[in-house]
């Protein structure tokens, strides 16, 4: 087979949009018309990993000379995600990731003008949700021409708060979260089946020539 050409170079710059979506119990994307949210708020996430510790196994003889001396390599445990900011307390993002409610308006046509923080004692979103994040690829000072975004995909994830969210003259209410993200062979292409690697990793991510329709709006998700 041909070796593939090498990557461009291109660095990944600015948190253009997030999607996220509800799953059902066997990890695919719940179907309906208000199971996924897209929004342009992203102010940023972190993306990482963790890893499994290991034991090191040390046997001494009888100088005082190690004659065994083992430890295992690392492997993933999970992904990790911190520092994942909204720039608006948005309560569909909040009831999304966190659970809760929705505080609807009157009227025949109802807006969402509130939350309700999740019920204590009561497990919150027990499927998991999955996070989808883009981002420009850049090479030097210009956007990539050859697949200008980059596409994450972290399957399935569960974040709790990192902090307060603070109500001052200084500042304004940032949500951010901490958490982490799970394997899930379950979510196939994706609310919108545009996704068109495998993605049963923690995280993942490719170069995509397009970005979707960014504007705040749900996402139906189709059977």
């Amino acid at each position: 087979m041909t070796a593939p050409t090498v990557w461009d170079g291109a660095g990944s710059l600015f948190a253009l949009a997030a999607r996220l979506t509800k799953l059902d119990p066997a990890g695919a994307p719940l179907v309906g018309t208000q199971s996924g949210y897209i929004t342009d708020a992203l102010v940023k996430a972190e993306i990482g990993l963790t890893y499994n510790e290991t034991e090191q196994v040390t046997q001494l003889n009888g100088t005082g000379v190690a004659c065994v001396n083992y430890q295992a390599p690392a492997s993933v445990q999970r992904g990790a995600i911190g520092g994942l900011q909204f720039c608006q307390p948005d309560p569909i993002v909040k009831q999304f990731l966190l659970g809760g409610d929705l505080i609807l308006s009157s009227g025949v046509t109802p807006a969402v003008i509130g939350y309700r923080a999740p019920l204590t004692n009561v497990p919150q979103n027990p499927n998991g949700v999955s996070l989808e994040l883009w981002t420009r690829a850049m090479i030097g000072s210009s956007s990539a021409q050859s697949l200008p975004f980059t596409h994450w995909v972290l399957p399935k994830v569960s974040v709790i708060p990192s902090g307060p969210w603070w109500a001052a003259a200084d500042a304004a209410m940032v949500p951010e979260l901490e958490g982490y993200s799970e394997q899930n062979a379950g979510w196939g292409a994706g609310p919108e089946d545009d996704w068109e690697f495998p993605s049963d990793r923690v995280w993942q991510f490719a170069r995509v020539a397009t970005l979707p329709d960014v504007s705040r709006r749900w996402i139906e998700v189709a059977a």
